[in-house]
């Protein structure tokens, strides 16, 4: 497989530092990829990017400015180069339009409306049908873990937490208390750090790995607080942090929050803001019911992978 299928040679270019961040996802895929050489646009021109790519196998495009994206795109498709391009949000939405033809110049049309009332009604009813299946069949785990977070401190067994839904809408999240009694007595909000976070106790930690600390959220997509799949309920105060830096991060409450989503499957818990909501708007923009049923399968498979729980980073 390897003599017929070679890893790629590429070249990387991209604008800044914090765009290297990519550079490090290829190397792990070293069977498919070979980072042969970087190149920063602000220091190379348009014109010498294009001549460096035609020296390998392709080019990744890792959000640089506009006008030479553009150029390099066209100048490639003319060479047969291949492009690889993370895509801008306004990308996602182009992508997701629909053509319109009634007249001579094409049109391209972006309702950006969320999801149609008849879209709303179908996911409604999924919703519903099967979170009530879910809560039969886990009952029992829930039970013995109500048991288990119940005799470890004597706590509370349920965590509700202040969280947002579509439109900006807030409601009391449902999961099963994963840390120490008062874990943030001190009223600031903040992101776990994954398995060295003080605050989570043994069973916590145990639950996590396996998600179970979420399965009461099933009562909240039968109450219609959420939905099983969706962007994941951000807490208003980290939402208001990301929006001062990222405006366009409250365009993910187009819909209600899911109990999975786009961006669970596809990325991780230390996935950065930026990359989540461009997840997120892939899932918005082009939803179908088809892809409620996928979304809900693939969750199953992401239970067993410990990367898509890692925590983020001190810093």
């Amino acid at each position: 497989y390897r003599h017929l299928f070679p890893p790629r040679k590429l070249l990387l270019v991209y604008e800044n530092q914090k765009a290297l961040k990519l550079l490090g996802k290829f190397q792990k895929r070293g069977d498919r990829y070979q980072i042969e050489r970087i190149a920063c646009c602000d220091e190379t021109s348009k014109e010498e990017i294009v001549r460096l790519a035609g020296k390998y196998d392709g080019v990744i495009l890792n959000d640089i400015p506009t006008s030479i994206r553009n150029y390099v795109l066209k100048e490639c498709f003319q060479k047969s180069i291949r492009v690889y391009m993370t895509p801008k949000i306004s990308d996602i939405l182009v992508r997701s339009s629909a053509e319109m033809h009634t007249f001579d110049t094409p049109l391209l049309l972006s309702r950006n409306n969320g999801l149609t009332p008849e879209q709303q009604l179908g996911k409604r009813c999924l919703d519903v049908a099967v979170s009530f299946l879910m809560l039969i069949i886990a009952s029992p785990f829930m039970m013995i873990t109500a048991l288990a977070v119940k005799l470890y401190d004597g706590g509370s067994v349920f965590y509700s937490q202040l969280r947002l839904t579509k439109d900006g809408k807030e409601f009391g999240v449902l999961k099963f208390r994963s840390m120490k009694v008062n874990a943030e007595k001190d009223g600031v909000a903040r992101l776990s750090s994954g398995d060295n976070d003080p605050r989570i106790t043994p069973v916590g930690r145990f639950i996590r790995k396996c998600r179970i600390d979420e399965l009461p959220q099933l009562l909240n997509v039968l109450k219609g607080d959420m939905s099983l799949v969706g962007p994941r309920p951000e807490r208003p105060e980290i939402a208001a942090e990301y929006e001062t830096w990222l405006p366009q991060f409250k365009s993910r409450l187009k819909v209600k929050a899911g109990l999975t989503g786009y961006a669970q499957i596809y990325g991780k818990y230390n996935t950065t803001p930026y990359d989540k909501l461009k997840l997120d708007l892939t899932y918005i923009q082009n939803y179908s019911f088809v892809m409620d049923l996928k979304l809900i399968l693939l969750t199953v498979k992401i239970l067993f992978m410990k990367e898509s729980t890692e925590g983020v980073e001190d810093k």
